[in-house]
């Protein structure tokens, strides 16, 4: 049964015990990551995000990977729009050095300042890399169209620019105001005695608290942040030129966000009735039917801002004219013909499915409670969350479908592009500058 409570030091844990594993999942989670930055910060959650690795007040970097590499285990992290998250895996007998070690990288951290040069290079040759892959491109671009103006659009590691002025000092400041436990959720997933566990996890963050006392005064983390907002999309029919040899497809939509996990969860079948799989409407259609592409999906994310849809399809300039009418036309059959009960059935059994074979994956269970906590200030366990998805009725469905179906559409072109055949469908060229 998963456990969410408050901790003496104001961080949120979220505890899934699970007896039978041989492993245990351990991440520490922020509630904010680039669209929190203001302009003189742009790009710092994704550098810090780097920084978590390089250094403790008692270990250096190679002493820090070494504490999980040599055990079979691994430690990674990750900056998103809406959170920065540090996370990893160990062999279960290794519980509580997981939580010691990873509780210091996320709160104790000290940004040495010959790794912070080091690491500078490290993510300008990340963006370059990035600038360099299409697909990834592609999505920067539609992104900084679909949310105009707005720091949610922006690329999360920020421009080369950005970055190359960031300096170690301010850097570490902002760390010290924004990284503190009282901000964070703990999420910990595996075979471990709980109760041992919350407590030894209450003692660590205690002794950080009396660490963090002894170090420089911090700031506000209201002054340095800013707010998370429903973003406000735009619709559009854009093309950008590219040197790729593909051509690459992206429709948005962006909707309220659910108002609980049953809402999420029918968003999720719909999506999975239209492009989440390979028996998806998208995929049969423009794959196996019409052979026009090799990549075809769809996707659903949701926040407590908002709720994303993207259509994503990759195909040839010569076959895109054909692949753009051809998914017109299933976006159109989407709120013409409503998904079919076996659709729905097939969509409701395979959500089902992945739940149940993830089910022994410790980290798949922290990570969904931190999810969930964020989404919704609350946590289900997996057991009650496919009770609520056996609960969805088929006219839910139907009616959710319609409305994704009847939603205004960004949409947009990148790469190799038939550029008279786009424009007589209503599409115009974007500089992206």
């Amino acid at each position: 049964m998963s456990l969410l409570k408050e901790s003496a030091a104001g961080a949120m844990l979220a505890v899934d015990a699970m007896p039978n594993s041989s492993s245990v999942s351990m991440s520490i989670w922020l509630p904010y990551g680039s669209r929190n930055e203001k302009p003189q910060h742009r790009g710092f959650f994704h550098y810090i995000e780097h920084m978590l690795f390089k250094g403790t007040s008692d270990k250096n970097a190679r002493q820090l990977a070494r504490i999980f590499e040599s055990t079979g285990g691994f430690v990674n992290a990750f900056s998103e729009r809406s959170a920065t998250c540090i996370h990893c895996t160990m062999p279960a007998d290794n519980w509580r050095e997981a939580c010691r070690t990873m509780l210091d990288m996320a709160f104790l951290s000290v940004f040495p300042a010959e790794e912070f040069e080091k690491e500078k290079v490290v993510i300008i040759s990340e963006i370059l890399q990035t600038e360099d892959d299409p697909e990834e491109s592609a999505h920067e671009h539609f992104f900084h169209r679909f949310w105009p103006g707005q720091t949610v659009g922006l690329p999360i590691a920020a421009q080369v620019d950005e970055v190359s002025a960031i300096t170690r000092d301010s850097l570490y400041e902002f760390y010290l105001t924004v990284f503190r436990p009282e901000f964070a959720c703990i999420s910990i997933a595996g075979r471990f005695p709980e109760e041992e566990a919350v407590d030894f996890v209450e003692r660590l963050l205690e002794r950080i608290a009396v660490r963090r006392r002894a170090g420089p005064l911090l700031g506000s983390r209201d002054d340095d942040l800013l707010a998370s907002v429903s973003a406000v999309a735009e619709t559009f029919r854009l093309y950008e030129k590219n040197s790729s040899s593909l051509s690459y497809i992206i429709h948005g939509i962006q909707t309220i966000p659910p108002a609980d996990n049953r809402a999420y969860l029918s968003s999720s079948i719909v999506n999975e009735i239209f492009g989440g799989s390979t028996i998806s409407r998208l995929f049969q259609r423009l794959r196996e039917d019409g052979g026009l592409c090799y990549t075809v999906f769809s996707s659903y994310e949701a926040e407590k801002t908002e709720g994303v849809w993207i259509i994503h399809l990759q195909t040839s300039k010569k076959q895109l004219p054909s692949a753009l009418d051809m998914l017109e036309d299933e976006i159109a059959r989407f709120a013409q013909e409503p998904p079919s009960p076996e659709e729905y059935e097939d969509a409701c059994s395979r959500m089902a499915g992945l739940m149940k074979l993830a089910m022994d994956d410790s980290e798949y269970r922290q990570r969904r409670m931190a999810r969930q906590y964020f989404a919704h200030d609350s946590i289900e366990s997996v057991e009650q969350e496919l009770a609520q998805l056996g609960a969805i009725e088929y006219d839910e469905i139907v009616l959710a479908a319609a409305n994704v179906a009847a939603s205004g559409r960004a949409r947009f072109v990148f790469g190799a592009v038939p550029q008279a055949k786009l424009m007589e469908r209503g599409y115009l060229e974007y500089d992206a500058h």
